[in-house]
């Protein structure tokens, strides 16, 4: 793991890795209106002992899912900056090229990215894993590469014509050997004051032959950046959850924060274990956060609900706090 590519998360990591490895970034593309359509897309690589592959996961907000597996030797990524590309697909900070036929799906289009707005990385601070980036042997890294961007262009979905024009995108990724054992993630930036952003993951994460709970996020209001993880020394106060929500809240230094996440139209989603891609989750974009910032007295500086959510929420019984 060379310090560049800490420096550079949003870069594949995966350069010389044979077996037991995966990794995927995952776009999500919010179209405008109240009822406009959800999309999101996930090109990686998995690489194991017996089936190797890339692959493009699709999620449609009408509950529609797709997993279409290529050759691995039709995965390619640059050294030196985020470029990937499966089959005839490209992906990168500035946009997406799409070009994907096979069984149940004809996914074709260009997206452009418009002013995205990147997570800082600092040499203390490499992204949203702070310092855990520098630890080896994690089982699961996790990279925000845009957490608010503009849509253009269009993309055909099996003959219907989308105009992603005015629409809000982000950009996040994941590589390791598996995703955690539980986990709760939410995100959206469909806000009502529009230039509102916001991702929270809480796992059980393995560490020095023990486990703890930890989480890591952020809430973007306007210019404010505000970033909490175990790392900060933030913690959480609460979590509750059943199976259609969850409520987390989080205390900082300075503020309170809520989220309270609502499940809406859940789809089928294909997930690494051990760097194979065979773990069956589900998984919302159509849902809800909840979200309130305060500070300790009570007093709200930030209220809202943003729609078009993406949210997980997997074996979350062992999250103990």
């Amino acid at each position: 793991m060379g310090i560049r590519n800490v420096l550079n998360p949003s870069w594949f990591q995966g350069h010389g890795k044979q077996s037991s490895y995966f990794e995927g970034w995952y776009f999500k593309m919010a179209l405008p209106g109240d009822d406009g359509m959800v999309l999101a897309i996930i090109p990686g690589i998995s690489k194991s002992a017996d089936d190797s592959h890339a692959f493009i996961q699709v999620i449609s907000s009408t509950r529609e899912s797709w997993y279409v597996r290529y050759p691995a030797d039709q995965f390619k990524a640059e050294q030196d900056r985020f470029a990937v590309s499966i089959g005839n697909s490209t992906f990168s900070l500035e946009g997406i090229s799409l070009d994907i036929e096979d069984a149940g799906i004809s996914l074709k289009g260009i997206i452009g990215h418009i002013d995205p707005r990147e997570f800082p990385v600092t040499l203390t601070s490499p992204g949203i894993m702070g310092w855990y980036a520098y630890v080896p042997r994690m089982e699961c890294f996790h990279g925000v590469v845009s957490m608010h961007h503009k849509l253009s262009g269009t993309v055909s979905l099996n003959g219907q014509q989308i105009s992603l024009l005015h629409g809000t995108g982000y950009i996040e990724k994941d590589w390791g050997t598996s995703f955690p054992s539980a986990w709760v993630w939410m995100q959206s930036n469909r806000f009502p004051s529009g230039d509102v952003s916001c991702m929270l993951s809480v796992a059980r994460i393995p560490f020095l032959g023990r486990s703890f709970t930890g989480f890591l996020g952020f809430v973007l209001i306007g210019k404010r950046l505000i970033r909490f993880a175990t790392y900060t020394g933030a913690r959480i106060e609460k979590i509750e959850h059943d199976a259609q929500r969850c409520e987390v809240t989080i205390r900082t230094r300075k503020e309170t924060i809520r989220f309270l996440g609502q499940l809406g139209i859940a789809s089928p989603l294909v997930a690494p274990q051990g760097g194979t891609m065979e773990r069956m989750i589900t998984e919302s974009i159509t849902g809800t956060i909840a979200l309130s910032v305060s500070d300790h007295a009570g007093r709200i500086s930030f209220q809202e609900t943003g729609s078009m959510a993406g949210i997980e929420l997997s074996e979350t019984k062992s999250l103990v706090i």
